[in-house]
């Protein structure tokens, strides 16, 4: 009998889901909403002993975030997609101070960089569990299952936790967002498969302090 397929091999930044475009925020059956935060979209991905954070660039940023990479290792076999962030002490992403980190390459910088400046990974979808390619699962399925996983293995209040979405009210979604100076929200069709490149599945709308779609 063939050994099974292990799809995390298959998976590489190039396969990441994009978000098309939407002038401004609407309600609408069949779809949730997302805050769409200031960072660095990443897939994190651990196989075995091996634990990667892979930019839309292909860089792995691993071992520029050992506390992530710490997170990550406790978790089985999987690849999520994610963005990875600094936070302050208002909970708001801060990309200067998350660019800084990236570029710090001597080990000690990175250790101490980790313990007084720690990132925080905020996961939003998963396409393989274990060995389950699971990108053919709806939306909405493939939440729960990020979930479990993420709860089971990192608690629910950790580094590496599950970004929140509402199935309605996506104008005082918005107007939040837009409060707290945040890129925008994310509108995804709650059936949809995760299908790699642009899609109209998903769609971003920014507020006035948002940057072009990353």
């Amino acid at each position: 009998m063939p050994a099974k397929r292990n799809p995390i091999k298959d998976i590489t930044h190039r396969d990441l889901m994009l978000p098309g475009s939407s002038s401004k925020p609407f309600d609408r059956p069949g779809w949730l909403y997302e805050l769409n935060y200031d960072g660095v979209r990443v897939l994190a991905v651990h196989q075995g002993k091996e634990v990667r954070l892979l930019s839309r660039s292909g860089r792995d940023l691993a071992p520029s975030f050992p506390e992530i990479a710490e997170d990550l290792a406790a978790l089985p076999d999987v690849v999520l997609d994610a963005e990875l962030m600094i936070l302050d002490k208002r909970g708001k992403p801060e990309l200067g101070r998350l660019r800084r980190r990236a570029s710090l390459t001597r080990e000690s910088a990175v250790r101490n960089a980790s313990l007084w400046e720690p990132a925080a990974l905020l996961v939003f979808d998963i396409l393989v569990f274990r060995r389950t390619d699971v990108r053919g699962l709806p939306l909405l399925k493939r939440k729960e299952i990020a979930k479990t996983v993420l709860f089971k293995s990192v608690g629910a209040f950790g580094r590496t936790r599950l970004v929140q979405h509402v199935g309605e009210g996506a104008s005082a979604l918005f107007e939040a967002a837009s409060a707290l100076k945040l890129e925008g929200i994310i509108a995804k069709r709650a059936g949809a498969p995760y299908n790699a490149g642009r899609s109209r599945d998903w769609l971003k709308i920014r507020t006035p302090h948002g940057r072009h779609s990353k």
